[in-house]
């Protein structure tokens, strides 16, 4: 008993930070293709066309 018990809570902390380390990668993603579709381009430093 007391095994499974550790065991779903291992696998809740493990799908926890899984899905906290995905959201600001998916946010700058998202940020980043929209600046490019607005003619921002990287370089040194950030500029726009």
């Amino acid at each position: 008993m007391k095994i499974k018990l550790f065991i779903l809570l291992l696998a809740a902390a493990a799908i926890a930070t899984f899905s906290s380390s995905c959201v600001p990668l998916a946010a700058g993603t998202a940020v980043g293709y929209v600046a490019h579709k607005e003619g921002y381009r990287v370089h040194n430093p950030i500029s726009k066309r």
